[in-house]
């Protein structure tokens, strides 16, 4: 979440990439638990001030999340 880590609510892969093992050509979501509940997506876009939330599909929430995640990497490699 942002620029750090934080435990998954399960165990087990967080995305089709992560699921498919190596060599495998799936999608990733970045970082960002695809897996996790529509709810815990939208409390983390909460947490992370993301606007619209509250009206987007869980594709959705995982894609924003994914932005917001690139761009605190950016800002906290900029500041490095």
């Amino acid at each position: 979440m942002g620029d750090h880590w934080e435990p998954k609510e399960e165990k087990g892969p967080s995305d089709d990439q992560a699921a498919g093992g190596a060599g495998t050509d799936r999608p990733t979501a970045g970082g960002v638990d695809a897996n996790a509940s529509k709810a815990h997506l939208q409390d983390l876009a909460r947490r992370l001030e993301i606007r619209g939330r509250s009206r987007m599909t869980k594709d959705e929430l995982v894609d924003a999340l994914q932005k917001a995640n690139d761009r605190e990497t950016r800002k906290a490699r900029e500041g490095a």
